[in-house]
């Protein structure tokens, strides 16, 4: 079964886009005139239609081949950031529209005017404040720019180091990487892939899990396997996956096809033996029209992942959608690996500003002596990052209170 984005949902987007880059040219235009001026609005439509078309073409019209070649990132980079860009000018030129207000009424109600005084360079306070306001809309895009490229190329290692009473004790020191929501595409190729791989490697833990949503750009489904199937290897007990929303977006019967091919364990509403009492169980993404039926398909989904694993087993749970937390910590499972919301890959002081939010947004989570981690991801669709890098997460089992 096939699952994409309505037209309807595509549509609002594409209306909320042309709002935003109406209004920021009429706001823009306000805010000083040498923005006002022909040749400045003209320069704003330009560059606008321009990443306007190199969006739509790295989306929808690229060739089937794939992307032209690597310098073609970049463009769609300058596109991201001017469109970002675009988001954020709004939100600061509008708050320095209502700090002008605020500013010239307080003015307006205090003493008469003194001659104004110069500041360094001959210029009188007045010239001077009107040159610095010229250039507050460049702060928004260098946000943008570090938010854009800092994001797509910042990666982090997060280790924990979690203590489990039931923990065989041949399992103490037994170490699992997670990497999550790849999204291999535009912004994840070959060679960041490798570079993920050589940061587990550094590691050295006894097995990989995969969380969901490896692959957006089929063209590297081929070559994403092959690597992956390569660096199996080199683990000792291999890599597990379970499935997320994007291979359903993609092409799930060919990304199906070729990971069933591939040694790497696929956990679909099922278990896997690994060594010593430890098991790893995994849940298919649970698609619902509403969030009743999603529920229902989380509590099926995550009792036929469970239902062969001994009562004494120590059990990992592998899952896309955080939600199902929720299910292994009323089961007691030990510990849960998620991804899905990629932390809301903009935060201030460690919370999502995402308008869409999640029970479990982010990190680690513990109820009753079990550990639930959402991975932040190691990529993104949307390429834009700020205070929520990405990352690749190392989990050490410690046997302990």
């Amino acid at each position: 079964m096939q699952h994409s984005p309505s037209i309807v949902a595509m549509l609002i987007v594409f209306s909320i886009l042309l709002g935003i880059m109406w209004l920021g040219g009429r706001i823009l235009a306000k805010w000083h005139p040498v923005y006002a001026g022909k040749r400045a609005r003209a320069g704003y439509w330009l560059v606008t239609a321009l990443a306007v078309v190199i969006l739509i073409f790295s989306r929808w019209l690229r060739p089937l081949s794939g992307f032209p070649g690597e310098w073609f990132r970049y463009f769609i980079y300058a596109a991201y950031v001017w469109m970002v860009g675009l988001v954020f000018m709004l939100v600061v030129l509008l708050a320095g529209h209502v700090v002008r207000l605020l500013v010239r009424k307080l003015g307006q109600q205090s003493k008469p005017l003194q001659a104004e005084k110069m500041v360094p360079g001959g210029l009188t306070r007045r010239e001077f404040l009107q040159g610095a306001i010229t250039v507050v809309p460049a702060v928004p895009f260098a946000m943008s720019a570090y938010g854009v490229i800092g994001g797509d190329t910042q990666i982090v290692a997060n280790r924990y180091t979690l203590s489990f009473g039931q923990l065989p004790l041949a399992l103490d020191g037994f170490t699992i990487a997670q990497i999550s929501d790849t999204h291999i595409g535009p912004f994840f190729g070959m060679d960041k892939l490798e570079r993920v791989l050589d940061m587990v490697r550094q590691d050295e833990p006894q097995l990989l899990a995969i969380t969901g949503d490896l692959v957006d750009d089929l063209d590297l489904l081929a070559p994403t396997i092959k690597q992956l199937t390569d660096f199996q290897a080199e683990l000792p007990h291999g890599i597990f996956f379970c499935w997320g929303n994007h291979e359903y977006f993609r092409d799930i019967s060919r990304i199906r096809k070729a990971l069933y091919s591939s040694p790497i364990t696929v956990l679909e509403n099922s278990q896997q033996a690994v060594k010593d009492g430890l098991y790893l169980a995994g849940v298919d993404y649970p698609w619902g029209k509403n969030k009743a039926e999603q529920e229902t398909k989380r509590q099926d989904y995550f009792a036929q992942s469970v239902s062969k694993i001994p009562a004494d087993a120590f059990t990992v749970l592998l899952t896309h959608h955080p939600d199902f937390l929720d299910n292994a910590f009323m089961a007691g499972v030990p510990l849960s690996l998620a991804g899905h919301t990629h932390g809301g890959q903009v935060a201030i002081f460690g919370t999502s500003v995402l308008p869409v939010q999640y029970k479990y947004m982010k990190g680690m989570f513990r109820q009753n002596g079990s550990y639930g981690y959402v991975s932040a991801g190691a990529g993104h669709w949307l390429p834009l990052r700020i205070g929520c890098p990405a990352e690749v997460s190392f989990f050490k089992l410690k046997r302990g209170i």
